[in-house]
Protein backbone atom coordinates (compact mmCIF):
# COMPACT_ATOMS: atom_id res chain seq x y z
CA UNK A 1 0.00 0.00 0.00
CA UNK A 2 1.27 3.44 -0.93
CA UNK A 3 -0.12 6.32 1.12
CA UNK A 4 0.09 9.81 -0.34
CA UNK A 5 -0.77 12.86 1.79
CA UNK A 6 -1.80 16.17 0.24
CA UNK A 7 -1.35 19.15 2.56
CA UNK A 8 -3.61 22.11 1.77
CA UNK A 9 -3.91 25.34 3.73
CA UNK A 10 -5.55 28.33 2.08
CA UNK A 11 -8.62 29.69 0.35
CA UNK A 12 -10.76 27.78 -2.11
CA UNK A 13 -10.50 29.36 -5.55
CA UNK A 14 -10.00 28.16 -9.10
CA UNK A 15 -6.20 28.11 -8.77
CA UNK A 16 -6.12 26.23 -5.47
CA UNK A 17 -8.67 23.69 -6.71
CA UNK A 18 -6.60 23.08 -9.85
CA UNK A 19 -3.53 22.61 -7.66
CA UNK A 20 -5.26 20.05 -5.43
CA UNK A 21 -6.65 18.24 -8.48
CA UNK A 22 -3.21 18.12 -10.09
CA UNK A 23 -1.59 16.86 -6.88
CA UNK A 24 -4.19 14.08 -6.68
CA UNK A 25 -3.53 13.12 -10.30
CA UNK A 26 0.23 13.16 -9.72
CA UNK A 27 -0.24 10.93 -6.67
CA UNK A 28 -2.30 8.50 -8.75
CA UNK A 29 0.35 8.45 -11.48
CA UNK A 30 2.99 7.84 -8.80
CA UNK A 31 1.22 4.68 -7.62
CA UNK A 32 -0.88 5.92 -4.72
CA UNK A 33 -3.24 3.30 -3.36
CA UNK A 34 -4.63 5.62 -0.65
CA UNK A 35 -4.90 9.41 -0.32
CA UNK A 36 -5.18 11.69 2.69
CA UNK A 37 -6.11 15.35 2.39
CA UNK A 38 -4.90 17.36 5.40
CA UNK A 39 -6.71 20.66 5.10
CA UNK A 40 -7.42 24.00 6.71
CA UNK A 41 -9.40 26.56 4.73
CA UNK A 42 -11.55 29.62 5.22
CA UNK A 43 -13.58 28.52 2.20
CA UNK A 44 -14.06 30.68 -0.85
CA UNK A 45 -15.50 30.17 -4.31
CA UNK A 46 -18.59 27.95 -4.33
CA UNK A 47 -18.25 26.88 -7.97
CA UNK A 48 -14.65 25.78 -7.48
CA UNK A 49 -15.49 24.08 -4.18
CA UNK A 50 -18.29 21.96 -5.60
CA UNK A 51 -16.09 21.03 -8.57
CA UNK A 52 -13.37 19.81 -6.20
CA UNK A 53 -15.89 17.84 -4.12
CA UNK A 54 -17.15 15.96 -7.18
CA UNK A 55 -13.59 15.41 -8.43
CA UNK A 56 -12.54 13.93 -5.07
CA UNK A 57 -15.59 11.65 -5.06
CA UNK A 58 -14.53 10.36 -8.49
CA UNK A 59 -11.11 9.16 -7.31
CA UNK A 60 -10.62 5.40 -7.74
CA UNK A 61 -8.99 4.94 -4.32
CA UNK A 62 -9.85 5.58 -0.66
CA UNK A 63 -9.73 9.21 0.48
CA UNK A 64 -9.35 10.25 4.11
CA UNK A 65 -9.79 13.90 5.08
CA UNK A 66 -8.29 15.61 8.15
CA UNK A 67 -9.19 19.01 9.56
CA UNK A 68 -5.83 20.35 10.73
CA UNK A 69 -6.98 23.84 11.71
CA UNK A 70 -10.32 25.16 10.56
CA UNK A 71 -12.62 24.05 7.77
CA UNK A 72 -15.14 26.70 6.82
CA UNK A 73 -17.86 27.44 4.29
CA UNK A 74 -17.49 25.45 1.05
CA UNK A 75 -14.43 23.80 2.64
CA UNK A 76 -16.89 21.70 4.66
CA UNK A 77 -18.34 20.30 1.43
CA UNK A 78 -14.85 19.41 0.18
CA UNK A 79 -14.00 17.84 3.54
CA UNK A 80 -17.12 15.64 3.33
CA UNK A 81 -15.73 13.96 0.19
CA UNK A 82 -13.59 11.74 2.44
CA UNK A 83 -14.78 8.21 3.11
CA UNK A 84 -13.02 8.55 6.47
CA UNK A 85 -13.03 11.95 8.13
CA UNK A 86 -11.06 13.15 11.15
CA UNK A 87 -10.37 16.41 12.96
CA UNK A 88 -7.51 17.27 15.25
CA UNK A 89 -8.72 18.17 18.76
CA UNK A 90 -9.18 21.93 19.02
CA UNK A 91 -10.15 22.39 15.37
CA UNK A 92 -13.47 23.73 14.15
CA UNK A 93 -15.94 23.66 11.29
CA UNK A 94 -18.05 26.63 10.20
CA UNK A 95 -21.30 26.45 8.24
CA UNK A 96 -22.61 29.91 7.36
CA UNK A 97 -24.85 31.67 4.85
CA UNK A 98 -23.64 31.42 1.28
CA UNK A 99 -22.65 34.59 -0.52
CA UNK A 100 -21.07 35.72 -3.73
CA UNK A 101 -18.79 38.58 -4.53
CA UNK A 102 -19.60 40.63 -7.59
CA UNK A 103 -16.11 41.81 -8.47
CA UNK A 104 -16.18 44.92 -10.62
CA UNK A 105 -19.89 44.60 -11.45
CA UNK A 106 -21.54 47.98 -11.04
CA UNK A 107 -25.07 47.35 -12.29
CA UNK A 108 -27.48 44.46 -12.83
CA UNK A 109 -31.02 44.12 -14.12
CA UNK A 110 -33.90 42.32 -12.40
CA UNK A 111 -33.35 39.18 -14.42
CA UNK A 112 -29.70 38.89 -13.38
CA UNK A 113 -30.49 39.49 -9.69
CA UNK A 114 -33.19 36.80 -9.86
CA UNK A 115 -30.72 34.42 -11.52
CA UNK A 116 -28.17 34.99 -8.73
CA UNK A 117 -30.82 34.35 -6.07
CA UNK A 118 -31.84 31.12 -7.79
CA UNK A 119 -28.19 30.01 -8.00
CA UNK A 120 -27.58 30.78 -4.31
CA UNK A 121 -30.72 28.82 -3.37
CA UNK A 122 -29.60 25.93 -5.57
CA UNK A 123 -26.11 25.90 -4.05
CA UNK A 124 -27.51 26.05 -0.51
CA UNK A 125 -29.71 23.03 -1.18
CA UNK A 126 -26.86 21.18 -2.94
CA UNK A 127 -24.61 21.88 0.08
CA UNK A 128 -27.32 20.64 2.48
CA UNK A 129 -27.91 17.47 0.45
CA UNK A 130 -24.18 16.63 0.47
CA UNK A 131 -24.07 17.31 4.21
CA UNK A 132 -27.16 15.15 4.83
CA UNK A 133 -25.81 12.24 2.80
CA UNK A 134 -22.39 12.31 4.48
CA UNK A 135 -23.84 12.60 8.01
CA UNK A 136 -26.85 10.28 7.60
CA UNK A 137 -25.78 7.96 10.45
CA UNK A 138 -24.85 10.70 12.93
CA UNK A 139 -25.70 10.25 16.61
CA UNK A 140 -27.19 13.78 16.56
CA UNK A 141 -28.14 14.67 12.96
CA UNK A 142 -28.20 18.39 12.12
CA UNK A 143 -30.33 20.23 9.58
CA UNK A 144 -27.97 22.97 8.42
CA UNK A 145 -30.37 24.65 5.99
CA UNK A 146 -31.08 27.47 8.45
CA UNK A 147 -27.31 27.97 8.86
CA UNK A 148 -26.89 28.33 5.10
CA UNK A 149 -29.50 31.10 4.89
CA UNK A 150 -29.53 32.60 8.41
CA UNK A 151 -27.32 32.22 11.47
CA UNK A 152 -23.91 30.58 11.14
CA UNK A 153 -23.10 27.38 13.05
CA UNK A 154 -19.71 26.56 14.52
CA UNK A 155 -18.89 22.92 15.30
CA UNK A 156 -16.02 21.94 17.60
CA UNK A 157 -14.32 18.64 16.84
CA UNK A 158 -16.48 16.92 19.49
CA UNK A 159 -19.68 18.50 18.13
CA UNK A 160 -18.62 17.54 14.60
CA UNK A 161 -18.39 13.92 15.70
CA UNK A 162 -21.92 14.00 17.12
CA UNK A 163 -23.16 15.67 13.92
CA UNK A 164 -21.45 13.01 11.76
CA UNK A 165 -19.07 15.45 10.06
CA UNK A 166 -16.13 13.42 11.36
CA UNK A 167 -15.70 9.85 12.50
CA UNK A 168 -13.25 10.71 15.28
CA UNK A 169 -11.43 13.63 16.83
CA UNK A 170 -7.79 12.59 16.74
CA UNK A 171 -4.45 14.21 16.15
CA UNK A 172 -3.15 13.79 12.61
CA UNK A 173 0.11 11.86 12.63
CA UNK A 174 2.54 11.65 9.78
CA UNK A 175 4.01 8.23 9.05
CA UNK A 176 7.77 7.78 9.13
CA UNK A 177 9.49 9.34 6.15
CA UNK A 178 9.94 6.93 3.30
CA UNK A 179 6.68 5.17 4.11
CA UNK A 180 4.61 7.87 2.51
CA UNK A 181 4.69 10.57 -0.16
CA UNK A 182 3.79 14.18 0.68
CA UNK A 183 2.33 16.77 -1.67
CA UNK A 184 1.56 20.36 -0.81
CA UNK A 185 0.04 23.47 -2.30
CA UNK A 186 1.91 26.74 -2.75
Amino acid sequence: MSLHIIHFIGPINHNSVCTIRNLCLQALQSGASELELHMSTEGGNMTAGFALYFFLKSLPLPLTTYNVGSVESVGVVIFLAGQKRYACPGTRFLVHPLHWGFGSLVAADHSRVSEWRDCLDFDAERYAMIFDAATAHAPEPQDIRTNLCGNARLFTADEAKLAGIIHEAQQAKLPKMGATSHWWNG
